[in-house]
């Protein structure tokens, strides 16, 4: 009887205590995706952090690719809808200052010479070059030999 009471109590307790998770679902239908809320709302006019990725979803709610102008920079969304752009110390994504243009992670010395030369600027707390215009080369220490090799294969070379 005891055990009786016991599973009665643990059910009771459980049931009461139990609630349903809700989570957002992606949404596509004839003109494309969009994302509806866990309270059955979706987002519209405005970037939405969904998992770990920003998207941006226009008027009617539907989520948009391609380049975006807002009122702090321009915004690229890939093919999937997320954000190209790399993201502030709050984890949200920061505007380029021209259309196209990508985060800039060169060396010290090309970075300098690409500001010199204005195809690297800084905005937003990040450097942005158009693709474009920049193009880093890259050297080795170990693909540049400091004179070249004489008699590198002496052995071979000699008539027996």
């Amino acid at each position: 009887m005891k055990k009786l009471k016991l599973f009665i109590v643990t059910a009771a307790i459980s049931l009461t205590m139990s609630m349903t998770a809700f989570a957002g679902q992606w949404v596509q239908d004839d003109i494309g995706w969009w994302y509806q809320n866990d309270n059955g709302t979706y987002p519209i006019n405005g970037l939405k952090k969904i998992d770990m990725y920003w998207y941006y979803f226009g008027d009617t709610g539907y989520m948009k690719t391609g380049w975006y102008q807002f009122a702090n920079g321009w915004f690229g969304f890939s093919d999937s809808g997320s954000c190209l752009n790399p993201g502030n110390y709050m984890g949200e994504p920061s505007g380029a200052p021209y259309k196209g243009w990508v985060s800039f992670s060169g060396s010290y010395e090309a970075t300098l010479n690409g500001i010199a030369n204005g195809s690297v600027v800084h905005y937003n707390g990040h450097y942005w070059t158009d693709p474009e215009l920049y193009q880093e080369e890259i050297v080795y220490e170990h693909d540049v030999a400091p004179a070249e090799l004489e008699n590198r294969f002496s052995l071979a070379d000699m008539d027996f």
